[in-house]
């Protein structure tokens, strides 16, 4: 997980007066006239969830807002879609976030009512209460992972992350095949209660599967770069160039991407980097024959 910029509240009220009207459906007038008073009640409902940090309240269910109110602001997020008339908060929200800050697999293409729009329908076009995820995070939090349950799924925008590692990486070589386990440091220096948040969320999510479903694919496009490294330097070489990947990686991701993570724990594995890579990782020899010849260097 990373931490996401906070949206800017500047347009909070240019939001809901296009949210929130009156039209005539088959001779009905449907939706909600808002008054002074009522507009004023859902930003005080918008400065609670910001004072509280997002937790769970039944001030932030609205009850004291006409029910055709609660219903107008909940229908008008289905008019957040790229387009049409509340496209703007999309691309607010999502401005600059391209891989899902929590799983940091898949692009970040839905989006994601931090505290349950069915209940908490006054907050369901507040950006604050938004968060981009990719679909299956989405899916799989919906399924039953919510805030306010053992202090819930930690805010992207609220639960401000130290620069410490806490996502480690666990590493083997059996039968031939690289084996990691992906897990949070329950003894990392995190707030409070933090660790374990994380933690209910990494299995509530299965991310430790989803990540050993990429990195065959993603350690197979470092092949090349590890055989070469071991044949100019040995062991040490590898370390070397599993290190410098892992700081780059981090740079271009984050300090706690599953990529750098899994970089650092080979680089960490004396069995991989003195050759154990070659058993997961072997060259064809048409290939072998081709770098030999370009580098005029044995191969492991």
């Amino acid at each position: 997980m990373r931490n996401l910029p906070l949206p800017s509240r500047s347009d909070d009220r240019e939001h809901l007066r296009k949210a929130i009207r009156t039209y005539a459906n088959k001779g009905a007038v449907l939706g909600h006239d808002i008054t002074p008073a009522e507009f004023e009640d859902v930003i005080a409902i918008y400065d609670r969830y910001d004072a509280d940090l997002a937790q769970p309240s039944d001030f932030l269910k609205g009850a004291n807002l006409p029910a055709t109110l609660r219903g107008a602001i909940h229908t008008a997020y289905d008019t957040t879609q790229d387009g049409r008339r509340l496209g703007v908060i999309r691309e607010l929200v999502s401005k600059g976030v391209d891989l899902c800050p929590i799983c940091g697999i898949a692009p970040a293409v839905e989006l994601d009512h931090f505290l349950p729009r069915s209940v908490f329908s006054p907050l369901a076009i507040f950006t604050h209460n938004l968060v981009p995820l990719c679909h299956s995070c989405n899916h799989a939090k919906l399924a039953g992972f919510a805030a306010g349950v053992d202090g819930g799924a930690p805010h992207p925008y609220y639960d401000l992350l130290p620069d410490v590692e806490f996502v480690q990486a666990e590493v083997e070589i059996k039968n031939n095949a690289l084996w990691v386990r992906f897990s949070i440091d329950l003894n990392a220096a995190l707030p409070v209660g933090l660790a374990l948040r994380l933690h209910a969320q990494m299995q509530a999510l299965d991310l430790d599967t989803r990540y050993q479903k990429e990195l065959n694919t993603y350690i197979s496009g470092h092949a090349i770069a590890l055989h070469l490294s071991f044949s100019a330097g040995g062991s040490n070489a590898v370390r070397s160039f599993l290190e410098l990947q892992a700081r780059y990686e981090s740079g271009r991701f984050y300090r706690n991407h599953w990529r750098p993570v899994l970089l650092q724990a080979l680089a960490a594995y004396p069995l991989f980097v003195d050759g154990g890579f070659s058993t997961v990782l072997p060259v064809p020899q048409d290939i072998r024959d081709d770098m030999f010849v370009m580098n005029a260097v044995p191969l492991a």
